[in-house]
């Protein structure tokens, strides 16, 4: 595993940010179970969630940050290391994952897949299926 691999909260495995999820729950002002999973692996409770292809976005990351500031956190711990964890990824100069978003975007793709590429298997299992023209 790479130094800043991100890690499977539910299995442990290695993840790329296409695959991820973070996810919580939310009851009145506090929020509770911060999990960073696959997609397949998303808590059952878990109501809240944003997708790991996204919340690498520079201006995403810092608005999911700016918007934990005013709550109460049960356990603020998976929080942290979830924030530390995505960190890397957020702050590289040449954020792939945002370019490539962009450019599926002008494409009219799904947004953090690089056009022209399949998404991973876990990725693709947890795609809604749309009957496009019916």
């Amino acid at each position: 595993m790479a130094e800043y691999d991100l890690v499977c909260d539910a299995c442990g495995a290695p993840l790329v940010p296409e695959d991820a999820v973070v996810s919580w729950s939310r009851s009145g002002d506090e929020e509770r179970g911060f999990a960073l999973t696959h997609t397949a692996h998303v808590p059952g409770g878990a109501a809240e969630r944003l997708e790991g292809r996204q919340i690498v976005w520079p201006n995403t990351y810092l608005t999911f940050v700016g918007e934990r500031l005013g709550r109460r956190i049960a356990d603020p711990e998976p929080l942290r290391a979830i924030l530390w964890a995505i960190a890397p990824f957020v702050m590289r100069h040449d954020n792939p994952t945002e370019m490539d978003s962009m450019r599926a975007a002008s494409f009219g793709a799904r947004l953090g897949v690089k056009p022209g590429t399949q998404p991973s298997s876990l990725a693709a299992g947890a795609q809604e299926k749309h009957d496009a023209g019916k």
